[in-house]
């Protein structure tokens, strides 16, 4: 009897998965945990292994096809086998070649139509695209590989991830430090169109609508403090001259893990009628990826010191870049900060992610003019932070109080670091 492939289940929200790329032909041998294909989800693209050895006899849905969790998108079994239960009324379903890009080459920039060709093997002498899976192709555009290059192991001599890994970045994506702050380099998410309709790719598609059920279903509030800098910016001096790399966001990270000890109400998930507060402290950090949005956890924050945190937010940053996040690296946060200084914001609101109940947008360091003891005045470094919180589990002086906590951690040497 033929073993079936089907949708995996790879979060509590999913609800369907996009397929990629079938990287084994239909008819082709495969070993149990051979990659079968590539799955895209709102938060990562990952491989679906073979689970049995066998022939891939059936392929229900082609690349591209959003399929619903469970349901069944292919057939392993022995060569020859019956397989009529299965069938479709179109047949056997046809791969896809990979899109062409003309239009888009001619409407974009010089550096944008250069980034292209790269990506999908085009050549001055106008060959066609190489065959490649979306992953391999975003892979080759980061490392600067030209897939005409690359001998592909994939359905058909398609190339796939995994044939360009080893391969060594072409180039750097930190950016030096702009006004005493230093960031990563942000993909470029513009598109050079004239008129027309822009489509989302499956992962926005799926954040849009994660977002509006959030907003439409969550009563938030928003609380916002104005915090001083003055010892997030000593202590990244600090650090700095010791050879470390410590951003600001990564001792907000710490300094908001050690204030969800004392507000276990704040670090919950809600639930129907109530809500469930967290054992662990695992915080998720917003990051503009090229796909689109996405929030790796770093976990146990609240038991880690501030160098560890560093460590972990540049791996998983790094990971978010590529395109590389695992499932268990986008799962569990039970609180999420959004740090949109590093592009001059003094002031946002974020929405919240469900379950979670709450969630820190973080505003650009800037000096600012503060009264001092008597009539005096000075100009300090200041923050704000605005907390976006469920109304249906924290009230607005609950999360003032919580505000004020971290802001005595961010004022306070002893507190910080």
């Amino acid at each position: 009897m033929a073993t079936e492939v089907v949708m995996p289940k790879l979060g509590l929200t999913m609800e369907t998965g996009t397929i990629g790329s079938w990287l084994v032909e239909e008819g082709a041998p495969v070993t149990k945990g051979q990659p079968l294909l590539e799955i895209i989800t709102d938060k990562v693209t990952m491989d679906v292994e073979a689970q049995v050895d066998g022939v891939l006899l059936k392929m229900l849905h082609a690349e591209g096809e959003e399929v619903a969790v469970s349901e069944v998108i292919g057939l392993i079994g022995s060569e020859g086998e019956d397989i009529s239960g299965y069938a479709q009324e179109d047949g056997a379903v046809p791969q896809k070649e990979a899109p062409a890009v003309a239009v888009a080459v001619e409407q974009s920039t010089s550096a944008q139509s250069q980034s292209t060709a790269i990506a999908e093997g085009v050549t001055s002498q106008g060959r066609t695209p190489h065959r490649a899976s979306p992953k391999a192709r975003k892979m080759a555009a980061e490392l600067g590989i030209n897939l005409g290059d690359i001998q592909g192991s994939g359905a058909g001599g398609r190339v796939v991830s995994a044939d360009l890994e080893g391969f060594e970045t072409a180039q750097t994506s930190v950016v030096e430090p702009v006004g005493g702050r230093a960031f990563d380099e942000l993909p470029d998410m513009s598109r050079s169109v004239e008129t027309g309709f822009v489509p989302l790719n499956p992962a926005e598609k799926i954040a849009a609508q994660r977002l509006t059920e959030s907003y439409q279903n969550t009563p938030h509030i928003h609380v916002s403090m104005d915090v001083s800098a003055i010892w997030l910016e000593q202590f990244r001096q600090g650090y700095r001259l010791e050879g470390k790399k410590i951003s600001v966001n990564d001792l907000i990270v710490q300094a908001a893990g050690r204030a969800l000890r004392d507000f276990s109400r704040i670090n919950s998930h809600y639930q129907p009628g109530g809500y469930a507060p967290m054992p662990d402290v695992h915080i998720g950090v917003a990051v503009a990826a090229e796909k689109g949005l996405v929030v790796p956890v770093v976990r146990n924050v609240d038991k880690k010191s501030v160098e560890e945190i560093s460590a972990e937010s540049v791996r998983l940053v790094d990971l978010a870049r590529r395109g590389g996040l695992g499932i268990d690296d986008m799962q569990g946060g039970t609180f999420t900060i959004s740090n949109l200084g590093m592009f001059g914001v003094s002031k946002f609101t974020a929405i919240i992610n469900p379950p979670q109940v709450a969630i820190l947008a973080v505003g650009a360091i800037e000096k600012r003019v503060v009264a001092l003891e008597g009539d005096a005045f000075a100009v300090r470094p200041q923050m704000t932070l605005t907390l976006a919180a469920d109304h249906r589990v924290v009230d607005g002086a609950l999360a003032a109080r919580f505000l004020s906590r971290l802001r005595e951690i961010l004022e306070t040497p002893g507190l910080l670091g």
